[in-house]
């Protein structure tokens, strides 16, 4: 095995222990958070309609509907397959403690989630080990992907979209036809567990369509045609009316972003920005977060990564921009949305860190000289 070879594996194992050790202490250990308090009492509303086999009425329920159900079934099944009983939701606090008759319900939804956390780790893996060990330790995507958040499933689905497309592009050649499919299909389940996931994904991958396939309808085919059917068959709130619901979840997200209550927080449009440089997040809970690094390198290392990752990955260098680019635009700045872009972030901040030891290497190489 070459140095490079056993450097890379051994940066995994370290990325994926870390990965798993930190988002365990945060499943344990963190509070009800805001979004949980939603989702999952709508997981116990449907882990009963699953009880009953009323599959049909899945999609009528209207709590929460601007979000597709899919994740939110999967944490009913959890607590389904479990038996994790229900709490009494009035005596879970904010901010406190969990009590010990919720820590059932909390730890298998939460534990769905960090196991699908540790699991992007270890697929940026694949794509850059110091990327993988960056995103394993970051304090958002620990805490957001250790609750009970929509965001751990689709972030994996993304991240395996994002692979799976960047395989299936062959330069000049064009695409390999059953790599595209299955980055399509991978990118509508995404989108299926909550849609930012899936409408980032298809812009990332819209130029290298425009200008690798424009001309080719097998391409095109071979990518819409999986996506658009996954999406549907997976979001069982679509069944009944498909364009109706999915306008009535997207005029929610656009009147939410212009609301009252987004409008009050008054969070500036940098503020996914401020978000990466404050460390607020790692100082917030000791003994959950192993360190702040992340909070004075990311970006620089990924500005100085990001030709690099262009040159030898640029599906991950559009996705980083694109992603970024959204979070800017996009009105409403909670931090759970840095997932979207954490993953190509890492990815070109791992590339900045290659391109760091390169020029030490040829300083020391210039000063023996």
């Amino acid at each position: 095995m070459s140095r490079s070879r056993l450097l890379a594996l051994v940066l995994t194992l370290v990325a994926l222990l870390v990965a798993a050790w930190q988002r365990f202490q945060a499943v344990e250990r963190l509070s009800q958070d805001f979004d949980e308090a939603t989702y999952l009492p709508i997981a116990y509303t449907y882990a009963g309609m699953l009880d009953e086999g009323r599959w049909s009425d899945i999609g009528g329920v209207r709590e929460n509907f601007e979000h597709p159900p899919l994740v939110k079934l999967l944490f009913a099944q959890a607590v389904r397959t479990t038996h994790a009983p229900e709490p009494d939701w009035e005596n879970v606090p904010m901010g406190q403690p969990l009590p010990d008759a919720a820590r059932p319900a909390f730890r298998v939804t939460r534990g769905l989630s960090a196991v699908a956390g540790v699991l992007q780790v270890g697929v940026l893996a694949t794509v850059d080990p110091v990327g993988a060990l960056l995103l394993a330790w970051d304090p958002y995507h620990t805490k957001y992907t250790s609750q009970a958040y929509l965001e751990a499933v689709p972030g994996l689905l993304a991240t395996l979209a994002l692979l799976a497309f960047e395989r299936a592009r062959r330069g000049a050649a064009g695409f390999a036809s059953p790599w595209l499919a299955v980055s399509g299909a991978l990118l509508g389940l995404a989108a299926a567990g909550k849609y930012p996931y899936g409408l980032v994904g298809g812009l990332t991958f819209l130029p290298f369509l425009v200008s690798g396939a424009r001309t080719r309808w097998r391409a095109w085919a071979a990518f819409v045609v999986p996506t658009v059917a996954v999406f549907l068959l997976a979001n069982p709130a679509l069944w009944s009316s498909p364009f109706a619901s999915l306008w009535e979840s997207v005029t929610f997200h656009w009147d939410y972003s212009h609301s009252e209550h987004v409008r009050r927080s008054a969070l500036p449009w940098y503020q996914p920005l401020a978000f990466l440089v404050d460390p607020w997040l790692s100082r917030s809970q000791e003994g959950i977060y192993l360190t702040s690094f992340n909070t004075w390198v990311l970006l620089p290392l990924a500005v100085v990564g990001g030709p690099r990752t262009w040159r030898e990955r640029p599906v991950w260098a559009v996705g980083a921009v694109v992603g970024l680019v959204f979070l800017l635009l996009w009105s409403t700045k909670w931090p759970q949305y840095l997932l979207l872009v954490l993953p190509a972030l890492c990815v070109c901040a791992g590339s900045g860190v290659w391109t760091v030891v390169g020029w030490g290497g040829r300083l020391v190489q210039r000063a023996r000289a």
